[in-house]
């Protein structure tokens, strides 16, 4: 690469480090402002800023609790992948680490590639023991989880009086919504893992599409390594624990500020939350979170105050909580993050 080309490269990075600087700052005042065409395009401050900000200590009470939640995350999530991991499963507490340091990953590497981490040290934890799961089946595994996590947070929020289903026969139609789901699950991860690395060959054939293609293998082999539809239901189930104890943590906070909020509300947020953060490589994370976080509270019942207080207050304890949790494993396991990267000469991927 010669000298025009390196600083066209510099060029670049910094042109997209400024862009997603700009794109964050506009979604984290959309949880302050809001826009007001009476007279022309303008912002109108959402409340008035400094009786917010004088009353954001009495809220540290509940913080403390949403930690928990929030931190409930690893041992639950490294239980859970215990039902898709290939069997026998690797230890809990190798599992539990490789989470942790997933959402240390999710908070210190840009772009939200903490999964990739995860499944990095995975693979090395399981090479000291003397075992190969290729990092490829890891990650198969981890995004076999990730749709285990969208199927239960649609289940949760159909059973959510705030959620699209509501009336009388709100939890008939969750218990509905999860009769066919979880089947419709099940049969449609067969079925991935059944085509998905024949579309991945005519893809390869094709030349199109390298992406996907790997995404493609990946995914299979992760449905390989569940093994049958019994495992897959058992990891909902767990899915269903995972994502219900850290849901309580967001009705903890919407109780904290004071909003008239049913045990069932926490879901809304987190699956607004979840949705706004999910596509790997997203430059404007924190931002996403501000717009999701306090645009659920409002539908929910919050008022601004109340919503830009949710929003702040569980993005800092949520950051807090998965830097703890990461980097007391990086400590109690005695590695550096460098040291899960691949070693010269060592291939990630299987042919």
């Amino acid at each position: 690469m010669n000298r025009a080309e390196t600083r066209r490269s510099i060029g670049r990075k910094i042109l997209g480090v400024l862009v997603a600087v700009c794109v964050s700052s506009i979604l984290i005042g959309s949880a302050f402002f809001r826009p007001s065409f009476e007279g022309g395009l303008r912002l109108v401050p959402r409340f008035p800023f400094e009786a917010w900000l004088s009353d954001l200590p009495k809220n540290l009470w509940w913080v403390g609790i949403f930690i928990l939640f929030s931190a409930s995350m690893a041992p639950l999530r490294g239980w859970r992948w215990g039902f898709t991991l290939p069997r026998p499963p690797p230890p809990y507490w190798d599992r539990y680490h490789a989470v942790a340091l997933g959402l240390l990953g999710n908070n210190v590497i840009p772009g939200k590639l903490g999964e990739g981490l995860r499944a990095l040290a995975m693979t090395r934890f399981c090479q000291q023991r003397g075992r190969e799961i290729p990092f490829a089946q890891t990650l198969g595994t981890i995004l076999v989880c990730k749709l285990l996590d969208l199927v239960a947070l649609l289940i949760l929020v159909a059973a959510s009086p705030n959620g699209p289903f509501f009336g009388s026969n709100v939890f008939g139609s969750g218990f509905v919504g999860a009769a066919i789901a979880i089947p419709a699950l099940t049969f449609g991860l067969l079925a991935v893992g059944r085509w998905a690395p024949r579309l991945a060959d005519a893809l390869h054939r094709r030349g199109r599409a390298p992406r996907l293609q790997v995404l493609l293998r990946e995914l299979a082999l992760g449905v390989a390594a569940s093994g049958s539809p019994r495992r897959l239901a058992l990891a909902l189930l767990a899915t269903l624990v995972a994502i219900s104890a850290v849901a309580m943590g967001y009705t903890t906070a919407l109780w904290g500020v004071g909003v008239d909020a049913d045990p069932f509300a926490g879901v809304i947020l987190l699956a607004a939350v979840t949705l706004g953060q999910s596509p790997p490589g997203v430059p404007a994370g924190m931002g996403m979170y501000y717009l999701s976080s306090s645009w659920a509270a409002r539908l929910v019942g919050a008022t601004a105050e109340q919503a830009a207080t949710i929003a702040v207050l569980t993005h800092l304890a949520t950051v807090l909580s998965h830097l703890g949790v990461g980097l007391a494993s990086l400590l109690i396991r005695r590695i550096r993050l460098r040291d899960l990267l691949p070693r010269r000469g060592e291939n990630r991927v299987p042919a």
